[in-house]
């Protein structure tokens, strides 16, 4: 999904709605965003919990400036 594609999706819905993420274990977090580079389809294990793209310069690949730069949406502490 692109940023410009996440905008359609959000214009569906009020400008003062909550926007929340799924909790670790349950419940509901705030999000919070980043920018990050990002290297894809690089984890083939096939656990249902381990998705297929990863973080560039964090084992797969020591140079962080290898990936492409992603917004990160993960869950706020």
């Amino acid at each position: 999904m692109t940023v410009n594609e996440l905008i359609e999706q959000l214009q569906n819905y009020p400008s003062d709605m909550r926007v929340l993420t799924l909790g670790y274990e349950g419940g509901l977090n705030d999000i919070y965003l980043k920018k990050d580079g990002v290297l894809f389809n690089v984890n083939d294990k096939d656990i249902w919990y381990i998705g297929p793209h990863d973080y560039a310069g964090y084992g797969i690949n020591d140079d962080p400036n290898d990936g492409t730069d992603c917004v990160i949406i993960g869950r706020d502490k």
